[in-house]
């Protein structure tokens, strides 16, 4: 069993070195108003041939900038190998829980899994004890084992439904990051819609997951992230989100109509909108 470490319990050592983080942040402002770096990363690379197709087609007309892979998607292998072609963008894990076969078959899983043996968001529903998160640890670990196996330069870890950022999946994420020497992972929605703002619960939450991300096996994250959507409309309002760094998650190939029109967005002329100080790029930046 998975030694228990919760988020809380890597808070303590971030908050000793909070009042440090801040000032650190106010000396970086200045920074963050003279250069900010953007990710756009593809989500869901391997899920079908019609998503590799145009993940690829965006990253070769430098749309698209990174993009993480499932490795127990049907089109997994048909995208790995097309990897080298484009060696100025970052690929990581897409961490999978909630979509297609497990890799190591069903043991231990079986409270998440459809009645096609399928992982699914049956995960969400349920109670994640010591027995559950050595399994999925277990499935999480096969998972970057055949990614590397294939060739993959893995980056940075993220997940299919923000399952890493789950609080009981804590301890999987960084025993798979200690294992593997991943010390770049996405941290969590910061990126709000227009006119939404955090609740005071949920916005501690997002903070203490952050904290306990980064001061917990080091690790680092663009502290911006959001829909890419979210961000054309801020783009476009002259009102743009200020960051060091922001990922912006796009999800090309997919069916889904908000996913099409998010793409339509990302085709867009939106980089003839970017502040000068704005500059595409890659995990490898960060």
């Amino acid at each position: 069993m998975l030694p228990f470490v919760s988020i809380s319990a890597c808070i303590l050592p971030g908050i000793r070195h909070s009042l440090g983080d801040r000032i650190t942040d106010d000396v970086r402002l200045v920074e963050v108003l003279k250069s900010m770096l953007v990710i756009v990363n593809a989500d869901d690379l391997g899920g079908s041939e019609e998503i590799n197709n145009e993940v690829f087609e965006l990253i070769s007309s430098g749309l698209v900038t990174s993009a993480t892979i499932m490795a127990n998607a049907p089109a997994f292998r048909q995208a790995a190998q097309r990897l080298q072609d484009f060696p100025s963008a970052s690929f990581g894990v897409h961490l999978n829980l909630t979509a297609f076969a497990p890799l190591g078959g069903s043991s231990g899983l079986e409270r998440i899994l459809d009645g096609n043996g399928y992982l699914s968001k049956e995960l969400f529903q349920t109670t994640i004890d010591g027995s559950l998160q050595d399994a999925l640890l277990r499935e999480l670990t096969l998972q970057v084992e055949r990614a590397l196996s294939e060739g993959v330069p893995v980056s940075h870890f993220d997940s299919h439904h923000h399952v890493h950022t789950i609080p009981k999946l804590f301890p999987v994420l960084k025993s798979l990051q200690r294992r593997f020497g991943i010390r770049k992972v996405r941290s969590t929605i910061n990126l709000l819609p227009s006119g939404e703002k955090l609740s005071g619960l949920r916005s501690l939450k997002k903070e203490l997951f952050r904290l306990g991300l980064r001061h917990y096996y080091a690790t680092k994250s663009p502290d911006g992230f959001g829909d890419f959507c979210d961000f054309y409309t801020a783009l476009k309002s002259g009102n743009p989100p200020r960051f060091r760094a922001l990922e912006l998650m796009v999800h090309p190939g997919s069916r889904n109509p908000g996913y099409i029109a998010e793409v339509d967005c990302l085709r867009s002329d939106w980089l003839r909108s970017l502040p000068p100080s704005f500059q595409l790029g890659s995990y490898h930046s960060i």
